[in-house]
């Protein structure tokens, strides 16, 4: 009587596993454009993060961001650049250039 429920159970519970096969969902990823790369990091130095390795893709960025809005890739570099000059307490420097984005 045990093995009898046992068995069943076993093909229960395989029956249940394969009940979810075949149904994976297709994800789209976008990948970001340069102004919202540029907001995001922005965001993490309002929120205290410092300056990191990621100050080497400001040129890449700004580059990015000429091609669709040159003043705000004018606004972006000037910015940058000052972050750059005092990596020091970013945030209120970010804050204020996301504010002109």
């Amino acid at each position: 009587m045990v093995r009898a429920r046992f068995g069943v159970g076993i093909v229960f519970t395989a029956i249940l596993a394969l009940c979810g096969c075949g149904k994976d969902q297709q994800v789209e990823v976008k990948p970001q454009g340069g102004l919202e790369r540029a907001k995001v990091i922005l965001t993490d130095y309002t929120k205290g993060t410092a300056l990191g390795s990621e100050a080497e893709t400001f040129d890449e960025i700004v580059a990015e961001v000429r091609q669709t809005d040159p003043k705000k890739a004018d606004i972006l570099e000037k910015g940058f650049a000052d972050l750059k000059r005092s990596p020091k307490n970013p945030g209120p420097k970010a804050r204020a250039l996301l504010k002109q984005l």
